[in-house]
């Protein structure tokens, strides 16, 4: 939390000197003097389409089982933001906080081998016949998102921003599933409870025809590594546009799409990064 306490701070500290580095200017013609800095507040929401990038193992301790490289999903956010101009009314540099409840879930899925599997027949005895699996991983992730943006009004109300967003986590768990796509009359042999390998199932579902390998946290221990760890603070980097629509009241529109960088991982151990195209509007009220 350290490395993330400076970044906030040089961030700060770099728009500050900005800022005072225009009140020195004193009014032209173009600015005539700074007023009593405007302050707006309002709801905030809007869609995520979350994007996991990660090399997880769909069995950690077997190499030869495929790897879940990218998942996707669709989300969304909503919460509060409050507006603060800097450097008077007619300014066009403001710091935005916001305070939201985001959700950024992704659907991993893999397609599995084929192979041999014995079917028993009707008049008795056994055939062989060839079954194809598939491997998915389903991620619910929620959380409590703090953002503190620097915002800067190009023209025409076109708008500019970025900063960094921290967020707690809330919710974070994982399904895993190795299911039979075809034949329709194959199901798994399910393994006996002192078999080695019974620990890699958690459970047997849709007539054992799916195994649930894991439904827990997104840290899943392997022999060896016991210390593996779900973490519980994300931090990222964030930047888009807006477009500020003036209505003439003292309600405004302000639709805008961002880019939300995941900078830290999921858990302690693999490199798993939760990252975030996001569209959304702000609806501002002037105090």
């Amino acid at each position: 939390m350290k490395f993330y306490s400076i970044l906030l701070a040089l961030f700060i500290s770099s728009f500050t000197l900005v800022f005072s580095q225009e009140e020195e200017e004193g009014p032209t013609p173009l600015g005539p003097g700074k007023g009593s800095a405007a302050i707006y507040l309002g709801p905030v929401g809007g869609f995520n389409r979350a994007v996991h990038s990660a090399n997880l193992a769909s069995f950690a301790d077997d190499p030869l089982c495929p790897f879940f490289t990218n998942g996707s999903s669709n989300g969304f956010f909503f919460g509060a933001f409050y507006e603060q101009i800097l450097g008077g009314i007619t300014s066009k540099h403001s710091l935005v906080g916001r305070i939201m409840y985001s959700t950024m879930p992704a659907s991993f899925t893999k397609e599995g081998d084929t192979y041999p599997s014995l079917v028993e027949k009707k008049e008795g005895g056994f055939t062989t016949v060839l079954s194809s699996t598939r491997h998915s991983l389903d991620v619910t992730y929620s959380l409590l998102t703090i953002e503190a943006m620097y915002k800067f009004n190009i023209a025409y109300g076109l708008v500019i921003t970025g900063g960094p967003s921290f967020d707690i986590v809330l919710k974070s768990h994982l399904l895993q599933k190795m299911e039979l796509i075809e034949p329709d009359n194959v199901k798994f042999k399910r393994i006996a409870p002192n078999d080695p390998n019974a620990a890699k199932v958690v459970r047997y579902e849709n007539n054992d025809r799916t195994i649930i390998s894991w439904d827990g946290p997104p840290a899943r221990p392997t022999p060896q590594n016991q210390g593996v760890s779900a973490n519980s603070i994300r931090f990222s980097l964030k930047f888009g546009v807006q477009y500020e629509i003036i209505t003439g009241t003292k309600i405004d529109i302000i639709p805008g799409i961002f880019y939300n960088l995941g900078v830290t991982n999921v858990n302690n151990v693999e490199s798993w990064k939760v990252s975030a195209i996001q569209a959304g509007v702000d609806i501002r009220f002037t105090l």
